[in-house]
């Protein structure tokens, strides 16, 4: 399954927790569209399929484009490339950008699927993260959406957040539940370098985190989504009624993907290429027909190791007898022994030669998967 990334870097502001690549300045907008056209005609054979299953549009805020800025994206895709007659056509929005004549260009290009970032239903909360919107704007997104008919809908909400009480995130997640949405994606804050957030914590401006409490919203999340019937398919993500994330799901197995824009990755099975974060490098390569971007190619080790990491996060887990045809007896008896080792744990589950977390083992995914890494 081939699936393409668009990354649109602009914002009308800057979370404090964001590390992704972006900008609130609009500088160099109609280059930077220019460019990303000519990226996807310039690289429209990365790809060994050229039929899409998934188009994600990412950011930034993808939801700042126009109609126009976005109908010459499309135009591209479409001369490129073969759109399956299913095609997940997700697209990242802010509550405060979504009306009715945005959600009516989005229904004209095609785009069957938001993901709103509301992070949380508190008012104060969304003020220390410095969003934009309130928890107004949240709700009514979420509703003015479903009844455009746009139902393949996932909300973001962030937990582990300083003055986050166990109350407000109940609340949050009540609401979630009242509004009926199909998909959640859920994290625990991360403090990243050189953020705002950060820079707050480091200057005394803002509490530090405390893990532990982070880790009593992670285990009332769990219990809160096991009782309302949604399904944890990945560490941070659930959803209902099978209404998974097809183009998430495709880095999760480990298929291919084409990134497009300033700091976008792309992957083809044998090697990682990530293009720069930086607005006018990218725009003068693409000008300059010399498109330049870093590249790591993947050693068995890392093949391996990537394997681990992403198969403990889903609800496939670790398939043994798998490890052993495509890396051999030495990677089988390296995890073989791990596990036997460590089954009094409790950390995970072993049947049917599939290693899966257990309840406890969510907690310390990235540990685990750490631990049992070839170096």
């Amino acid at each position: 399954m081939s699936s393409l990334y668009i990354h649109i870097p602009f914002c009308k502001q800057k979370c404090h927790y964001c590390n992704f690549y972006s900008t609130a300045s609009s500088k160099n907008r109609d280059e930077l569209i220019v460019s990303i056209i000519e990226e996807i005609n310039q690289r429209s054979n990365y790809l060994s399929s050229s039929k899409l299953e998934t188009i994600y549009f990412g950011g930034g805020t993808p939801s700042l484009l126009t109609h126009k800025e976005l109908s010459g994206i499309f135009d591209a895709i479409k001369s490129n490339f073969t759109i399956s007659t299913d095609c997940e056509i997700t697209f990242e929005a802010n509550p405060d950008d979504l009306n009715n004549n945005k959600l009516d260009e989005f229904i004209d290009l095609g785009i069957n699927r938001l993901s709103i970032g509301i992070q949380s239903f508190d008012n104060e909360i969304l003020k220390k993260l410095n969003r934009v919107h309130n928890a107004d704007d949240a709700i009514k997104s979420v509703e003015l959406a479903k009844s455009k008919g746009i139902t393949n809908i996932s909300i973001d909400l962030i937990y582990g957040i300083p003055g986050l009480s166990n109350d407000l995130w109940k609340q949050s997640l009540d609401i979630f539940k009242e509004l009926d949405i199909p998909h959640l994606s859920s994290y625990f804050l991360t403090v990243e370098e050189k953020t705002a957030l950060d820079i707050l914590i480091r200057k005394g401006k803002y509490p530090k985190l405390v893990e532990e409490e982070g880790l009593a919203h992670f285990d009332y999340l769990l219990g809160f989504i096991s009782e309302n019937n949604y399904q944890q398919y990945e560490i941070s993500n659930f959803c209902k009624d099978g209404l998974i994330s097809k183009h998430n799901s495709n880095y999760w197995n480990n298929m291919s993907y084409l990134g497009i824009g300033p700091s976008a990755h792309s992957f083809n099975l044998n090697s990682r290429q990530w293009n720069k974060s930086s607005i006018t490098k990218y725009i003068s390569d693409i000008e300059k027909l010399n498109f330049d971007s870093d590249i790591e190619f993947l050693s068995e080790k890392d093949k391996f190791n990537e394997y681990v990491m992403l198969g403990l996060r889903t609800m496939n887990g670790i398939n043994i007898l798998k490890i052993k045809s495509d890396f051999g007896e030495k990677y089988y008896s390296y995890i073989l022994d791990y596990i036997n080792s460590n089954s009094e744990k409790e950390l995970f589950s072993f049947e049917n030669n599939i290693m899966k977390l257990s309840f406890k083992g969510k907690k310390f995914a990235d540990g685990i998967a750490s631990d049992l890494f070839m170096v």
